[in-house]
This record gives structure tokens, sequence and C-alpha cells, in this order.
């Protein structure tokens, strides 16, 4: 099935706002309590991803019980055509008691200019935790980002034991960044590559926020609304405010929608803390870039 053929699907989410998603008319197989899935869907031939996620579906509003363990983006050359597109794989595993339905989605966009993907390796030993950042070069933007196990291959089994607990556009002086936070709960290292999907700055190009409090042990799943008339290009969460360190927070679902025709981003998020956080919930947003879609699969 072509990437633009879709339907579209309510999520309620826990404001009560509907967010529909962009997802393929196609039977979709649940992931059983204890699953883990890793994979994504191709952008059309010759387009970029600039971002990404995984939700659960069809099932309204609620805590899942989910994690996202990875994201990440990359690119297949179509030797047909000579041409490269782009993918963005996620690794979500369920830690519920059912099964749910998960989609699995993807932001493309024809070339753009300056689009590179900038990437840092960092060993993880086990038990341990990763606060860090991908910077983009000076003069351009970050359009998305993530970080995943080096070891993993796209649609191929995942193993081991990580959760991302942050996941966020950000800046240091005048440069764009990507920062992830994540915890190795595996009883070995893994090597992590930390990514940033930088571009020159597209046009109306800007990142929106939603900040909340979040109680010790509460749970979040809202959106950050892009402006009327522009489109989202990635997104994620960060603790704010309270420095650099390791919060406790668990990052269940990420992924775009949309809703009274505004493009967004909803996040899905637990406070694992002992105390209260600051939560920022992120929408990367710009004019419509030529070839936008969002592409998305089920399992």
């Amino acid at each position: 099935m072509s990437p633009r053929r879709a339907s579209r699907i309510a999520l309620a989410l826990a404001s009560g706002v509907a967010v529909v998603a962009l997802l393929p008319a196609a039977p979709a197989q649940a992931v059983t309590s204890g699953g883990i899935i890793n994979g994504g869907r191709w952008c059309s031939a010759g387009q970029r991803v600039t971002g990404g996620g995984a939700s659960v579906i069809g099932e309204g509003s609620g805590d899942f019980n989910t994690r996202i363990e990875g994201s990440e983006v990359s690119a297949h050359f179509d030797h047909t055509t000579n041409t490269v597109a782009g993918l963005w794989a996620t690794t979500i595993r369920n830690t519920d008691g059912t099964s749910h339905q998960i989609g699995l989605f993807g932001v493309c966009v024809d070339s753009v200019a300056g689009y590179q993907v900038v990437s840092k390796d960092v060993t993880v030993v086990a038990g341990g935790f990763l606060r860090d950042i991908a910077t983009c070069p000076v003069g351009t933007a970050a359009l998305g980002g993530g970080a995943n196990d080096t070891s993993y291959s796209y649609n191929q089994p995942a193993s081991g034991d990580r959760i991302v607990q942050e996941s966020s556009p950000g800046t240091t002086g005048s440069q764009s960044l990507w920062l992830t936070a994540l915890r190795n709960n595996d009883t070995v290292s893994h090597l992590i590559r930390l990514f940033a999907v930088c571009a020159n700055t597209p046009a109306g190009y800007q990142i929106i926020h939603k900040d909340l409090t979040l109680a010790a042990g509460g749970f979040v799943r809202d959106t950050a609304r892009c402006p009327v008339g522009s489109v989202v290009l990635s997104g994620g969460a960060a603790v704010v405010g309270s420095g650099s360190a390791d919060f406790k927070t668990r990052i269940q679902e990420s992924a775009p929608g949309v809703a009274d025709s505004q493009s967004l981003w909803m996040t899905a998020l637990r406070n694992s803390a002992s105390v209260s956080h600051t939560i920022s919930l992120y929408a990367v947003c710009a004019n419509p870039i030529a070839g936008y879609q969002v592409v998305s699969s089920t399992v």
C-alpha cells in the first residue's frame, strides 16, 4: 500500500481532546503482554524523515503501560530508482497485562536544504543512566532526534531492557540540539547512539511547548499543538527547571497527530519519582514542506 493511502483513527487523550493520527487502512495484530517490537515504515523514494514514534491505537485514552526503548533515524538506498528513502524506527515494549495494537509513525518530507543526521555514540554500563545531547552544526536547526541501541536492526527482534525517560529539542548557546535521557536496565553494557536530525532552518520553524506539573507517581497523556497552518515535524517531552539528573520519568508513547485541523505531537509519560516534576511537552513545527506526509504501519 502507498504511504499516502491512510485512514484516520481517533485517539482520545487525557485532556478529553480527540487526536486523529494517520494510520494505514490495514489489518492490525496486537502486541501481546510482555512483547516488544522494533520497526517503522519507509518514506516515499527520495524523501527524508524528520521524526517518528509509536502509540497505542484504537483504545481511547489511558495509561497503557507501554514504554519507548529506542527511536532512531535510518535510510535505505533504492538501487532501482537510485534514490534514498528515510525511515524512523521505534522500539516499544508492552509491559501491560493485556495486548495492545501499536501504530508506528514516520514524518516524511522531500529533500530539505542542509539535511544531515548528527550522531554521538555513548556506552551505557549495566544499570547505568545517560542524559546527553546530539548537537546540530551552527546555523542549522534540529527537526527531530532520538536514541537507540547500535546493535538493533530495523524490523529485527529487539533485546535488552532500556527506558527512554526524556526526548526533546533544545539549544546550547547558538546551537540547536536534541536531548535524550535513557536508562539501561540490562545486565550488560550497551552502545547507545544519540541522534539529531538537522537542516537549514525551514520557514515557520518554531518549537511549541506545553508545561505542566506532574505529581510523584503521576501520569499524563497530552499534546503540544502547532499553530494553525503549520505542520509537526517531531516532538517529545523533558523535565525542565531542575538542572540535569535522573528524574525517573518514562516515555510510554510518542507520536504525531491532528486535532481540530491542528497538527500536533502526543506524548504519554509517567513520573516514577518520589517528587513532582515540571514537564514540557514539545512539538517541532514549521510551514508545510514539499512532500510532507505522515506514514505509518500497525502491529
